[in-house]
């Protein structure tokens, strides 16, 4: 399963390389892009349909993307597994009903919160109190990919499992093996990611 991830998601270019900085502020040398994801109708199907499967596993009701990558993805597992699906704006809107939850669910039903990748965790913190806030059960969140940069440790000190696809290093080591990727750049990209 992981290497159809991997090749799903080379084929889709969502790596690049070079100089870029993160939403944490961080500076790094590998950007991984997932919102190019669904311009790739045959690789969003092969990954969406394993993250169907993984939330499909999980005891839930509902399934909640985080706005913006994390729409279409919770938007194809829940029309995939037949689950109703909600989504979280970044900040309330200002008008209407100035909700930040798109969407119906009840008081004390399971949501899984579902998003592309994972960093420092820090980012998916605002998400899991609103739900939390509105009475849902939120104990997962489910990504295509792991940075493996801490994202897990900060869940679990906020009582949240993350359940991911593949990590970064499956990616690059994908990459390398496929001659997408010198054992060079592999190297440097792990000493960052290890540093």
């Amino acid at each position: 399963m992981k290497k159809k991830i991997c090749e799903a998601l080379v084929k889709a270019n969502v790596v690049r390389f070079g100089e870029f900085t993160l939403v944490s502020g961080a500076k790094s040398p590998i950007y991984v892009d997932m919102r190019v994801l669904p311009s790739f109708p045959e690789s969003f199907d092969t990954v969406t349909n394993e993250l169907a499967k993984l939330v499909k596993s999980l005891e839930h009701d509902v399934v909640a993307g985080i706005e913006s990558a994390g729409i279409p993805l919770s938007t194809a597992v829940a029309l995939k597994n037949k689950t109703p699906m909600i989504y979280i704006r970044k900040k309330p809107k200002d008008y209407g009903t100035k909700s930040r939850i798109e969407g119906f669910f009840k008081e004390g039903q399971k949501v899984v919160l579902i998003d592309d990748l994972i960093t420092g965790g820090t980012s998916k913190i605002p998400s899991i109190e609103a739900l939390r806030e509105q009475g849902a059960i939120v104990d997962d969140v489910a990504i295509i990919l792991d940075r493996g940069q801490g994202g897990e440790d900060i869940l679990f000190k906020n009582k949240v499992t993350l359940r991911s696809l593949v990590t970064l290093k499956d990616v690059l080591r994908y990459m390398v093996d496929e001659k997408h990727l010198s054992q060079e750049q592999y190297e440097s990209v792990l000493k960052y990611l290890d540093g």
